[in-house]
Order: structure tokens, then sequence, then C-alpha cells
């Protein structure tokens, strides 16, 4: 009986030594899904900005207090069918208390994901999408708690612009709007709120028109709008580097040619410089970023902390695809979209750092650490803060106007300039509607 009586305090201290070993030590797993190919065409810069900033956090960024993150990155094409299959699989095949945070970053895949995540998962999902229906006054926090938004809903954004036309308008009477759509989720999402609001403040709309993504011509279009005597336009539900877009700019700029064009998040940036060319000089928008990426980029203005960290990431980490020409394969095309794969990157840190100093790394802690977060984003919105608490978007905005010139460059001429803030940085929860 001795030698086994010997033998027991170093069985314990075996077992003690395995419990708290790195090989039973839980694992920190997020998954992360961007558009990268499919129908919007091949947008590589998201994950290659999403792998240089999740290598950095688990390098250089000292990880979640010092743990490493395991990450997933998956190209749902732009298919909302294959964003909710790629999640399903995930979450069949990894723990809850391992997976504690996805991200996403269109509507369509949301929608389907609701019960799923908010109610059998319960994982916090961190998303590009500005959808009002989610984070507009019939949804947010009480009604989806674990879906969190990076921007201002589209609704916001558009009624911001309405704000700055009823602050602006100088002529006799009420000035008259013009909304021109796509016939897409997108190109509705925010729309009745507009009008709604456009009315209340004194505005005239006067055209509700759908423009469609195979158009080819936008003649009869802005015909429609001329005849309706609109003097504001504004663009929604359209990518600001596609063709249709172009032809709807250049055909407006002839045929409405004392009309202001105005546009949301996504065509207020650098490539509808680039596709749109001199039609896009003097446009107002609004945007939740800061201006990214100047033509050419070497006038990008680095006043901003997070725009320039950016710029320095992509020169060490990318320093080939950074300085390709737009027309070049593997080129970062546009400096917005690298920067969102950035910003995940940091905001998956951030959170999960924050969790764990409460003692919380949990789904239900990510879920808390959001909700509690006051943050000025390593500087995007130049030192202002934003709070998740009330509506689980990053409520900043800010409006902007093109300034865009035509020089000449051997025998070609080509498009300069640049998209310019003409007001601060508008916290959409703090507006006075």
């Amino acid at each position: 009986m001795k030698p086994r009586f010997f033998m027991l305090p170093f069985f314990i201290l075996a077992l003690l030594m395995l419990a708290f070993s790195p090989v039973s030590a839980k694992e920190i797993k997020v998954l992360a899904q961007f558009p990268m190919s499919g129908p919007v065409g091949s947008l590589p810069e998201f994950g290659w900005g999403f792998i240089d900033g999740m290598n950095w956090v688990n390098g250089e960024g000292g990880g979640v207090n010092g743990k490493k993150i395991k990450w997933f990155l998956e190209d749902f094409r732009y298919d909302p069918t294959v964003e909710v299959a790629n999640f399903n699989k995930y979450a069949a095949e990894h723990s809850k208390d391992e997976l504690l945070l996805a991200t996403g970053y269109i509507t369509g895949g949301l929608k389907p994901l609701i019960d799923k995540v908010n109610k059998e998962q319960k994982i916090p999902w961190i998303e590009g999408s500005y959808s009002t229906e989610i984070w507009g006054d019939l949804g947010g926090p009480s009604k989806y708690p674990y879906y969190y938004s990076l921007g201002a809903t589209y609704g916001d954004q558009l009624m911001i612009l309405m704000k700055w036309i009823k602050e602006n308008y100088k002529g006799p009477g009420k000035a008259k709007v013009g909304f021109v759509t796509s016939p897409t989720a997108w190109g509705k999402d925010g729309i009745p709120e507009a009008v709604a609001y456009a009315k209340k403040i004194g505005l005239d709309v006067v055209a509700q028109i759908e423009y469609p993504y195979t158009a080819t011509d936008a003649t009869n279009e802005c015909m429609q709008l001329r005849r309706a005597q609109a003097q504001y336009v504004v663009i929604h539900g359209y990518s600001g580097a596609a063709s249709y877009t172009a032809i709807f700019f250049k055909t407006a700029k002839k045929i409405l040619k004392d009309v202001q064009l105005m546009g949301t998040h996504y065509t207020t940036g650098r490539m509808p410089i680039l596709a749109c060319q001199e039609a896009f000089d003097g446009y107002i928008g609004v945007a939740t970023r800061p201006f990214l990426d100047a033509v050419p980029r070497s006038n990008t203005p680095m006043d901003n902390p997070m725009v320039k960290l950016a710029h320095d990431f992509a020169k060490k980490y990318r320093p080939v695809e950074y300085n390709k020409g737009i027309t070049d394969k593997d080129a970062i095309k546009d400096m917005f979209l690298y920067t969102e794969g950035l910003t995940y990157a940091f905001m998956i840190q951030k959170v999960l750092t924050d969790a764990d100093k409460a003692g919380n790394l949990t789904r239900e802690g990510v879920n808390k650490a959001l909700d509690n977060l006051v943050w000025d984003f390593k500087g995007l919105f130049d030192g202002k803060k934003f709070s998740y608490k009330k509506t689980h978007t990053i409520p900043m905005m800010r409006i902007y106007k093109a300034n865009v010139k035509m020089v000449k460059m051997g025998e070609a001429m080509v498009p300069t300039g640049a998209v310019v803030p003409i007001s601060d940085w508008i916290n959409s929860d703090e507006v006075k509607w």
C-alpha cells in the first residue's frame, strides 16, 4: 500500500499540469467573410487588408493580451447563399466557447441568419451592411442584439442629405428633389425614410425613378427628371465604379446642367472619379469613412491618422499591389477596400481584448464589450468617439464634395482629383431630426 500512497501526489500534479497546459487551452476563433469576387467584380483588396491586419494583430499588435487569434477568411462571392452556408458550416464545426465572433458584408446574408445568429448561436456579428431595416427604428439592439454595423444606416445617410439641402437651398419656393434608385433591396433601402423626412422639413419630392444595372443609356431617366424640374438628384444603390453609374453621370451633366447630383456612401470615393471623370466634378455625397484615396494616389491627404496608417500598411505589406496602376491585374484599385479589411482586423482585436480584460472572453463577453465600446477607432473620425450602445451602428458620417479636373498625360486626357469634406463628422445618434 505504501508505494501507491507515495505515487498519489505525483498523479494529482500530473492531472493539474495537463489541465492547465497549452494543449487543453481553448482557442480564440473568428470567422470573416468578404465579397472578394463575384457579380461586383474582383475585389481581393478586402481580403488583403484583413490578412495583413490579422497577421499584424497576432504579431506586433500583441494579439488578445498576448493570446493569438485563429482566424478564418472566406470569399462569399457577393452571394448571400454562400455567406449563409459558410457560417452554418463553421458554426457546426467549431464550439461556441471558441468561435467567438463572425463578420459579414451584405444585407442579403443578414436576413436569413437573423434567428441563427441572434437566438440560436447568440454570436456577435460585425457587418458592412447599412441596412435601415436591421439597424433603423424598427430594428436595432432590442430586436437584433448580436448584429453590429460598421456605418450609419442608408436611411440616416439619405436624411442627412435632405437636411443639407434644406439648410443650403437659397432659391424661391420649395427645393425640388428627385431620387434615382437601383431595382434592388439596396436601392430601396432608406428611401421611404428619406422621402418622409424630405416632406417633413419642407422639400418637394418630384420624382422617384428606377435605373437598371443593365442600362446602356440614361437619356429617358434624365429627361424625366428634367420634366419634373428636379433641382437636386440623389442616386442611391449603385457602385461608383460601375459603367451604368458613369453613363448616368455623363448623361445627367448634359441634360441636367443646373442640377446638383448627390449620393450615398458607395458613390462617394475614388472609383467614380476614374469612372465618371469630369462628370463627377461638383458631386455632393455622404460617406461613413474619411476619404482614403486621391487620383493620383500620391495626392491623398494624410492628416487623418487611420488613413495614414492604412497607406503605411499597404506600402509595407503590399508594395507591388499598392504601386500598380488602376488597370493592372492585382492592383489595389481603391484603398477603401483594403482599409475595410484592416478595419475589421482592428475592431476584432479591440473587442476581444476588452472582453478578455473584463475576465469574460466568451460570446456574451464580446457582446458586452461591443455594447460598452466608446472609441475613436485609431483616429478614423479625427478624434471623435462613437458608441455602439444606442443603435449598434458606428453612427458617424460626413458630407463631401468632388473636385475633379482633367489633365493631359501624353496623348490622353485623364482625371485627377479627390472628394473633400464640406462638413465636420456628424454623429447620427445626436442629430435632431
